[in-house]
C-alpha cells in the first residue's frame, strides 16, 4: 500500500509574547498563509492542514486560511497531541502512513529543506525523524516526520503536559521508537528566523521587504544575512525553544 504523507502546520493567535502574530501582515498577506504558500511548494506532501483551536479566539484565524483555500481542522487548544491524533482520524490515514510536524511560526520554511527531511525518512527504518533536536539549520526550518503508528502511541501513552503540548517529546524520550537526527553539516543554527517575540517578526519583515514577496529559498537568505550580518543581531538574545523549556518547568509543578 502507498504511504500517505500529510503534514500539520499547528497555529494559534493567543499568543503570550506576541498575540496574534500568526495574522501580522508580511507584503500583503498574513504570515501565516505566506508560510502555507512556502509548504505547499513541496513536492513530497499529499495533504497539507493548518491545525488550530476549536477556541473564539482562534474562529479567524481558521476563517482566513480557509478562505484562502488551505484545510483547516480544529481540536484541543493545550493538548495539541490530541489534536494531531483526531486529525489523522479524520483523515482516515493508515499505519504505514506519515505525518510531517511544523509550526506557524516559520514564515520562510523552505519546502525543499522540508522535503529532504521527507526523503531521507522514508530511505530509512526509523520511526522518527527531525533536522532540529540537534538543529542544522536556522530557529525557523524545524521539521520533523514520523509514522503515523508512533503518534498513535504517543497519543495513548504520553502524560506528562510537555507530551501533550509538544507533541513529539514521547516518542524521542520513551525510548519506545527508533528516531534519529538527519545527518547534515549544519548552516547557521545559531541565527534565530522564527517568530515569538516582536524583535522576530522585526527580522523576518526585513527578509520579506528585501525580496519583495515570498519567492526566495533558503540559500537567498543565507546570502541575504551573510551579506547583512546586523539583522540576526536584532533577536540574538532570545533563547531556541523557549516554550518547550516552560512546559518542562509546568511538568515540575
Amino acid at each position: 500500500m502507498e504511504r500517505k504523507i500529510v503534514a500539520f502546520l499547528q497555529a494559534r493567535t493567543d499568543s503570550t509574547r506576541l498575540p496574534k502574530k500568526v495574522l501580522k501582515t508580511l507584503l500583503d498577506k498574513p504570515m501565516i498563509i505566506q508560510e502555507l504558500i512556502r509548504v505547499k511548494r513541496s513536492s513530497m506532501i499529499d495533504k497539507l492542514v493548518l491545525l488550530t483551536s476549536e477556541e473564539t479566539s482562534d474562529d479567524e484565524l481558521a476563517s482566513i486560511v480557509s478562505e484562502y483555500g488551505f484545510s483547516v481542522f480544529r481540536g484541543s487548544k493545550d493538548n495539541v497531541l490530541e489534536r494531531f491524533y483526531k486529525c489523522t482520524e479524520a483523515l482516515k490515514l493508515n499505519t504505514n502512513d506519515i505525518v510531517v510536524r511544523l509550526t506557524g511560526d516559520c514564515p520562510v520554511h523552505d519546502a525543499v529543506i522540508i522535503d529532504e527531511l521527507i526523503n531521507a525518512f522514508l530511505e530509512s527504518e526509523f520511526d522518527y525523524m527531525a533536522n532540529c533536536v540537534n538543529p542544522i539549520y536556522p530557529d525557523g526550518f524545524d521539521v520533523e516526520v514520523f509514522t503515523f503508528e508512533a503518534l498513535k502511541k504517543a497519543y495513548f501513552g504520553a502524560k506528562k503536559l510537555s507530551e501533550k503540548e509538544h507533541v513529539t517529546p514521547y516518542i524521542r524520550d520513551s525510548g519506545l521508537f527508533k528516531t534519529a537526527d538527519l545527518q547534515l553539516e549544519s548552516i547557521h543554527p545559531e541565527w534565530r528566523l522564527t517568530v515569538d517575540e516582536p524583535t522576530d517578526f522585526t527580522v523576518i519583515e526585513k527578509i520579506y521587504n528585501y525580496f519583495g514577496s515570498n519567492d526566495f529559498n533558503f540559500t537567498d537568505v543565507v546570502a541575504y544575512i551573510e551579506n547583512n550580518p546586523s539583522i540576526t543581531e536584532i533577536n540574538s538574545t532570545i533563547n531556541r525553544n523557549e516554550g518547550y523549556l516552560k512546559s518542562l518547568e509546568k511538568d515540575k509543578i
